[in-house]
């Protein structure tokens, strides 16, 4: 199980940095790569009942596949700029939080939070409505705020993959301010 966890590790990660560092991307090669790898991290996720993980790469398995078979995920009617109100109040009730419950019990709503964001970037980058400047930013939040429960899970391969994640995601949020972006 640790294998397929980690198979899905690297593949996650080679195929965000694909996204975050290649101007011309394809979207099949990067769907393609986030069903397998989020398929694997599902798996392994609910093997050791680390739910956060596991519903995030189920969340991402779901639209990958959807995107595959060509299902239209562009008509959705949400605004970013709701979308960003929404989420901000998200991350005040989540920050709430560390004052008024026990530590590990705010790791568990960080973790939530992390799940929230992976989960709705992914799906409006997905249907065009957030650029991928914001995507990624939204990514480096999810990122390390999913960490504290990662290791509370002994969750290792995607504890490693959120790290990862957070600097890939960082390096193509500036190399976004240095040239024009097609997905932009």
């Amino acid at each position: 199980m640790l294998i397929l966890g980690w198979c899905g590790t690297f593949l996650y990660l080679a195929n965000h940095a694909y996204i975050s560092l290649v101007t011309s991307w394809r979207p099949k090669v990067y769907f393609s790569g986030n069903l397998f790898a989020a398929t694997a991290l599902t798996v392994q996720s609910v093997h050791l009942s680390s739910w956060q993980a596991a519903v995030i790469n189920g969340f991402w398995m779901t639209v990958s596949t959807l995107l595959l078979i060509d299902v239209k995920i562009d008509s959705v009617k949400i605004r970013a700029k709701s979308y960003f109100s929404f989420s901000a109040l998200m991350l005040l009730a989540a920050s709430a939080s560390f004052f008024l419950i026990e530590i590990t019990t705010f790791y568990e709503v960080l973790g939530w939070s992390s799940a929230y964001f992976f989960c709705s970037s992914y799906f409006l980058f997905s249907a065009k409505i957030i650029s991928s400047r914001a995507y990624l930013s939204c990514n480096v939040y999810a990122a390390l705020a999913l960490l504290p429960q990662l290791w509370l899970s002994a969750n290792y391969p995607v504890l490693t993959l959120e790290v990862a994640w957070a600097i890939v995601s960082l390096i193509g949020i500036i190399k976004s301010y240095n040239e024009v972006h097609l997905i932009d």
